[in-house]
Order: C-alpha cells, then structure tokens, then sequence
C-alpha cells in the first residue's frame, strides 16, 4: 500500500508522524524557505501542508501583508491544520485540493512549493505543472523531496541491508523523484534552477524507524519473501544493539530544487 493510501485510512497516525517528521526536518526545511527568497507581502502556495507547519512558518516570513495558502487532499490532515492554527486575518488558510487539480486560477501565487509531496503522487508531472501553472510569471517554484534509492543504513548483513531497502523504495509510489525533480523543472521550461542535496544522519534507531519505517517493511519483506524471517529479525536486533551501543547509523539525501517561471 502506498502512503497516499495509507493515510486516508490512518489519519490520526498521519498526523503524528507529520508532527514528528516536522521537527527532525527543521534545518532542511530552514534552507527551503531560505531558497524561496519570499518578500512581505508575497502570496505562497503551500501544496501537501500537512498539518501546517511549513504554512504557518511562511506566514510568519511574508508579513501581515501576505497570504499563505496550504492545500491538501485529506479534509482529516486539514482539519487537523485549521485546529492548530488559531482564527486571524494574517494566518495560514488552508483549503482541501487535489495536487493534479488545483481550484486557482492561473498565475496568483508569488511561490508554490511542495514538500516531500511529489514521492506519493500518481501523476507527479501533472501535479507539477499544476504548480507551474498556478505561479505568477516571475514567480518561483520549489519541489523538496528525498530520493529512497539513497538512503543508507549501517549493518553486517549487506545484502539483508540492500534487499530490505530496495524493498522500502519500492513501496514509495516514486521512490527515485529526488534525482527526477531537476530534469522535471527543465522539462517544465523553469529558469535559472537551483539544485541543492542536503544530506540527512540519523544516529538513534528509534528516530530512523519512525521516519523511514525500517521495522515495518522488514516485516514486510519477510512476509513476501525478499528476505526470510529470521533475516528480518537478526537484522532488526543488531540495529537496536547498534543503537543501544552507540553505534547505529543512517543516512539519506533531501533534494531542495528551485526556479523561477519565465515571464
């Protein structure tokens, strides 16, 4: 099952992670705005917002001044987003939308980002020229998102290693949109791109687990036979003994690719 999927039968559990993600995210999240180069009083497309807190942290960056609007395709992800942000004229709005169909009209945003959106979507050309479309001429456009085919984790068992994270790659409906995104934006016509490859280290099992679901799809690679059950469990327990020894590590790359839509 893709997340896509998934979340629209575990919403509450979404929502956490969504919490959890944020904060483990800030300094690449810090760079994406950073990239944006926002001006007060801009109008931003916030595409996937989750529960809000990139929105309500570019609302901050635009001023009284500025709109931020975060969309998203889960009314139970937007409802969580509207409880957490309190009613004012100078917050976030947030709006339920499909990525492939947004309801606005052409060229209102100043920027349109999204943020590790594109890696679930069925179209995600589709979604992006949405995005492109959407954009004022002149105005920037930002996809950030991680490549899974680059994510590394630091055990015994090599090939037990390598076949459970092909395994999770796989289960990403685009698990190599991180090095796709850069020729999607020259695809697309966009102007003076910006690519930058921010690398992501985890040393505590836990945190690795929840953000990359190791437990999870070992068990399902075990349940379809990539790897057999007690290769999924000495897997599994060295990584918890590398954790608890100080020793465990992973790592992964978050893409932040930038450009500006040709007046």
């Amino acid at each position: 099952m893709f997340w896509a999927d998934w979340i629209r039968e575990h919403a509450a559990t979404a929502v956490s992670y969504l919490q959890f993600a944020s904060i483990h995210f800030q300094d690449v999240k810090a760079r994406s705005y950073q990239a944006l180069e926002l001006k007060p009083g801009a109008v931003v497309l916030d595409l996937g917002c989750g529960v809000g807190h990139d929105a309500r942290e570019l609302m901050r960056l635009v001023g009284a001044r500025g709109r931020v609007v975060g969309a998203d395709y889960s009314q139970e992800i937007i409802a969580e987003a509207r409880r957490e942000t309190k009613d004012g004229s100078s917050l976030p709005k947030f709006v339920v939308s499909e990525a492939q169909h947004l309801g606005f009209s052409s060229n209102t945003f100043d920027a349109s980002r999204a943020d590790r959106v594109l890696q679930h979507l069925a179209d995600p050309r589709a979604a992006f020229a949405e995005m492109v479309r959407v954009t004022k001429l002149g105005g920037t456009v930002q996809i950030v998102d991680r490549d899974w085919g680059m994510v590394a984790v630091d055990a015994d068992d090599q090939a037990v290693t390598r076949k459970i994270l092909d395994h999770r790659c796989a289960k990403i409906r685009n698990g190599w949109i991180g090095r796709r995104v850069p020729v999607l934006f020259q695809d697309s016509g966009l102007q003076e791109v910006r690519v930058e490859a921010l690398p992501i280290t985890v040393r505590d099992f836990r945190v690795a687990d929840i953000l990359l679901d190791l437990t999870l799809v070992a068990g399902d690679a075990a349940d379809e036979g990539i790897v057999s059950s007690d290769e999924k469990s000495a897997w599994l327990l060295e990584l918890q003994e590398r954790s608890d020894a100080g020793r465990f590590f992973a790592a992964w790359v978050m893409f932040i690719v930038t450009g500006k839509k040709g007046e």
